[in-house]
């Protein structure tokens, strides 16, 4: 991948977020926490879960180990979880916005959360990252319907449709 074709990936990325953020917004603060099973239980702590691993390999790409992803409870509320969110993206944006193709082949190391080492290429860690996005914003989807709240599309194909033109639906 070029990295036009990353940047293009994490504007997605980015916008399918705010989608499904904005899907959230009609749910009660019972319906947004209450355990529905699934990975996570409830939608809160799926889209905590989301923004931590958006968090944790910036943090990787900069060098650093946390030693933990952030929790539900730091975050009460959707506004709170949205504000934290809104700072991470802005500084994975610029991240992505700086790389060369000389970035993207460059390896890196990392220890996970247990102490495991590993290196990978950097554009695959970039294209991990959107992938588990999109992952578990399907899961965040099958939540909604649960709940009886309309998700709004967050294909990748929909968002070139916007680009080209077509208004969002």
């Amino acid at each position: 991948m070029t990295p036009e074709e990353i940047r293009l990936l994490y504007n997605y990325n980015a916008w399918a977020n705010h989608r499904t953020l904005d899907s959230c917004a009609a749910l009660t603060d019972e319906q947004f926490k209450r355990d529905l099973g699934g990975s996570f239980g409830s939608v809160h702590r799926t889209l905590v879960h989301i923004m931590g691993a958006e968090w944790i390999w910036y943090e990787r790409w900069h060098g650093r180990a946390p030693a933990a992803l952030p929790v539900a409870e730091q975050f009460a509320t959707l506004g709170s979880l949205r504000q934290q969110w809104a700072d991470i993206e802005h500084n994975l944006m610029s991240f992505v916005a700086s790389l060369s193709a000389a970035h993207l082949d460059r390896v890196i190391e990392y220890r996970n959360l247990r102490g495991n080492q590993f290196a990978y290429p950097l554009r695959s860690m970039l294209q991990h990252l959107v992938n588990h996005g999109s992952y578990h914003r399907g899961q965040v989807v099958t939540l909604l319907r649960q709940l009886g709240a309309p998700p709004r599309p967050t294909d990748l194909l929909r968002y070139c449709d916007v680009l080209a033109g077509q208004p969002e639906e």
